[in-house]
């Protein structure tokens, strides 16, 4: 009689619904992609000295930075003087940013990555804007595609007939159109 019988209590499981087990699918690929992205940038050297690749892309530590909200002249475009003659303005814009940097520590953190997995970033060194810099000395022409960032100073290059806007130039994006097949020879070795 004094016999006390334990009693077990089983919670049944209710089954989860549906949406949210996508949901919390959803929420978990949104905090992986954040943290890779995240792991991506952290190893990048944003700031230290740089060397020009060519009018708008830097290199540091096998590390390519694209300028953002600019595009310069491709390395072997020509362009057109004031007199008519043709002028290597790639080299030229090459040279002009080379300038810039050269002895410079920048600080370039990194805003996006492109297609071809270079840092997109907006550089700085000695107080000053390095892409603003190349657009105002008419090197490299506001890309509005991407930035409405330096309309301003290629207005400002183009009044003073700075850099290409001293002659007559395709832009840049219109010649890298037009001579893909030459890029990718040039990139082969052939």
């Amino acid at each position: 009689m004094g016999e006390k019988r334990a009693v077990s209590f089983h919670r049944r499981s209710v089954p989860r619904l549906f949406y949210k087990s996508v949901f919390d699918a959803l929420i978990l690929a949104a905090l992986v992609a954040m943290i890779v992205f995240a792991l991506n940038f952290a190893g990048v050297p944003a700031s230290g000295q740089f060397v020009a690749i060519d009018g708008d892309s830097l290199r540091r530590d096998d590390v390519d930075f694209r300028l953002h909200g600019i595009d310069a002249p491709e390395l072997h475009q020509t362009c057109m003087n004031e007199a008519g003659g043709d002028y290597p303005c790639g080299r030229e814009a090459q040279r002009a940013l080379s300038q810039l940097v050269r002895g410079a520590t920048l600080s370039c953190p990194a805003i996006d990555t492109d297609r071809y997995g270079r840092v997109v970033a907006t550089c700085q060194g000695g107080g000053r804007d390095v892409n603003g810099e190349m657009v105002r000395l008419g090197w490299a022409i506001a890309y509005r595609k991407h930035s409405h960032s330096y309309i301003d100073e290629e207005n400002e290059a183009r009044e003073a007939r700075r850099g290409i806007w001293q002659g007559a130039f395709e832009s840049p994006e219109q010649w890298r159109a037009g001579h893909r097949q030459t890029i990718v020879r040039s990139d082969l070795g052939e």
